[in-house]
């Protein structure tokens, strides 16, 4: 698929590229015309990616007072009164 410089001109000025890219221009309208012209014919449209259906689940609660420290020793950071010291931030650094 080639282009017309009028049409370069116009694509170049609602897009602001440069008349130079015609090259790209061109390779970019040569790959939406091959997936344009893609047969398709028994494929299922679906604008989702994953799992067609999503199972809600409930939501699960953790009351658990030795999670959140055993996540803080994993950080390689300061930890002062069960927080990540963030250099500049707290006092007592």
């Amino acid at each position: 698929m080639t282009l017309t410089q009028e049409q370069i001109a116009r694509l170049s000025k609602l897009s602001a590229l440069n008349v130079d890219s015609h090259t790209q221009i061109d390779s970019v309208l040569d790959s939406l015309h091959m997936v344009a012209n893609t047969d398709t014919t028994g494929i299922e449209q679906d604008s989702r990616s994953g799992a067609k259906i999503l199972a809600p689940r409930a939501d699960e609660i953790i009351e658990d007072e030795k999670i959140p420290d055993e996540l803080l020793a994993c950080s390689p950071q300061k930890v002062a009164a069960h927080q990540i010291v963030l250099s500049g931030i707290m006092h007592g650094e």
